[in-house]
């Protein structure tokens, strides 16, 4: 947190009315930053919710995009597929969605659920198969539903 009594907006003067400057060691200039990959050398693929729905992928020029959270190869709209392939980890948690929103969807019958609940299953363990060469697994806690303690950030 900002401390409102060592910072201000003017610099302070010493008794003799100076400006102190700070000693040679800060006055060095910053390492210099990795070089940025341009969008030719690499492209870039990212999540966002779609502005404009069904228009054709910028990846295949084949397929429609979808509605709501969508693929995107740099600033284009990209089809679901395109995404799982050039992007395995964002397609998968695109494909993760799909796959949550089918459960409730999946019927009123025990035995409609049971085999949704089987899917989402099988699918959470090819998820976590994949997922777990990239990063560790961790708990998103939803306030209301997860644990007890839903309050700590």
């Amino acid at each position: 947190m900002l401390d409102q009594a060592k910072s201000s907006a003017t610099p302070r003067r010493t008794l003799a009315g100076d400006v102190p400057q700070p000693p040679k060691a800060d006055q060095s200039p910053l390492p210099e930053a990795p070089p940025r990959t341009t969008e030719a050398d690499e492209p870039l693929y990212s999540i966002r919710v779609a502005e404009n729905p069904g228009t054709t992928c910028a990846a295949c020029g084949k397929q429609e995009t979808g509605t709501g959270p969508v693929g995107f190869l740099d600033d284009e709209a990209s089809c679901d597929l395109c995404l799982l392939e050039r992007s395995a980890d964002l397609g998968l948690i695109l494909a993760l969605i799909s796959v949550v929103r089918a459960y409730p969807g999946a019927g009123g019958t025990p035995e409609a659920s049971q085999d949704a609940l089987a899917e989402l299953g099988a699918f959470s363990r090819s998820y976590h198969h994949v997922a777990s060469k990239s990063w560790p697994a961790r708990m998103f806690r939803i306030p209301g539903l997860t644990g007890k303690d839903d309050t700590t950030h």
